[in-house]
């Protein structure tokens, strides 16, 4: 077996710098773990004193990401300013909402009011049930709900008046702060993403962010697209059954069911919840209609609308819909269950292109120099 040939030339002893005593870190180390420990720790108590307003900047940029399409065509097909085209879209929100206040508002306030009024008859009716008689004998519900609703009363005073006030200033400050910080977002993003892209040090790399912040862009824009749809649809289709099956309040139950739809997965069940209700007083026949209307529609929901969004926009395997969902809520609530699904799409996005960036730039291959040669340097451990 060979040998490796011995430098011929004179070599150069260095000296290597002695370890610390013990072999332990060194002082620096010391000093750079613990400033880094302070600093995250100062990082995650920021973060939690300022949650909420945290979420409020993540609902601006995503409402920003929504609506920069229709601002987009504002100011390159209307040759208009960007914050003018932004301002223009607010206002077209603003008559959208005004106009369907306009023309749903007086009706749902009849459908309430009747509603309402109707209350003491479908309790007189649901109390002169059988199966309600026979609950009642057993496990005493008409007395309960009684004295639950009494107490229920006995609670509203001053406190819950005060307490309701500071919910809606809150609401109101929350939804101006939204507002601005969405113009701004929407205003300033298109340098935000020039600057993003300069960062790339070469042509591939800008390409590469490119294609990424386009992916994302997609997946917001188009959730918001496809949910609205899904809430239209849903609406809809309640109001034509409630109609045919002759239920009253249709339009409120429907704008009700519409709007419960824009919750993933369970939505289309809370919505139904009250129109199903209301169709069992009619009759038993009617209920048991609404009951297979909501599971039939339900199947065609899951099965062909969401499927087909989430292939188009997010493109999500339902597992990964239902799991990002019930973490959404766990977090952030009935917002966390409204933008976990767009949330989850952007991380599938980003963890998709770091695994093509990794193959695509995989660990350059180990180089092996030459043996040593005269000249070169040799490092000589120091002695202990």
């Amino acid at each position: 077996m060979g040998t490796a040939p011995e430098p011929t030339g004179p070599v150069t002893p260095v000296v290597a710098s002695p370890s610390p005593p013990g072999g332990g870190p060194s002082v620096r180390a010391i000093l750079r773990v613990i400033i880094t420990v302070l600093a995250v720790a100062g990082l995650i108590w920021l973060a939690y004193v300022s949650w909420s307003v945290l979420v409020w900047v993540a609902v601006a940029a995503f409402f920003a990401v929504a609506i920069n399409p229709i601002v987009s065509i504002g100011q390159h097909r209307g040759r208009i300013p960007r914050s003018l085209s932004i301002l223009l879209v607010y206002a077209l929100a603003l008559g959208v909402i005004s106009g369907v206040a306009f023309i749903f508002v007086p009706p749902l306030l009849d459908a309430g009011t009747g509603l309402g009024r109707d209350v003491p008859r479908y309790a007189n009716e649901l109390r002169d049930s059988r199966i309600v008689q026979r609950l009642d004998e057993e496990y005493d519900i008409v007395d309960r709900a009684e004295q639950e609703a009494t107490q229920a009363a006995s609670n509203l005073g001053p406190d819950t008046a005060v307490e309701l006030g500071q919910r809606v200033v809150n609401g109101l400050v929350a939804f101006i702060s939204i507002a601005v910080l969405c113009f701004l977002f929407s205003l300033y993003g298109p340098k935000m993403r020039s600057w993003v892209e300069d960062q790339a040090v070469d042509a591939r790399r800008r390409l590469r962010i490119e294609r990424v912040l386009d992916r994302l862009h997609r997946v917001v824009v188009g959730y918001v697209f496809g949910v609205l749809l899904i809430a239209v649809i849903a609406g809809f289709g309640v109001w034509v059954f409630l109609e045919i099956a002759g239920v009253p309040f249709a339009p409120l139950l429907a704008f009700w069911a519409g709007l419960m739809s824009l919750i993933p997965l369970v939505g289309a069940v809370i919505g139904a919840i009250p129109y199903v209700a209301v169709s069992f007083f009619q009759s038993w026949q009617i209920g048991v209609a609404a009951i297979v209307y909501l599971i039939v529609y339900q199947q065609i929901e899951n099965n062909l609308f969401q499927p087909t969004i989430h292939r188009f926009t997010v493109q999500l395997n339902p597992l990964w819909v239902i799991i990002a969902v019930l973490i959404g809520a766990q977090v952030l609530g009935i917002t966390g269950v409204l933008v976990a699904i767009p949330v989850a799409g952007m991380i599938q996005v980003l963890v998709q292109e770091w695994f093509a960036h990794r193959r695509e730039d995989g660990p350059p291959p180990i180089e092996r120099g030459p043996p040593p040669t005269e000249g070169d340097t040799l490092v000589v451990d120091a002695p202990d």
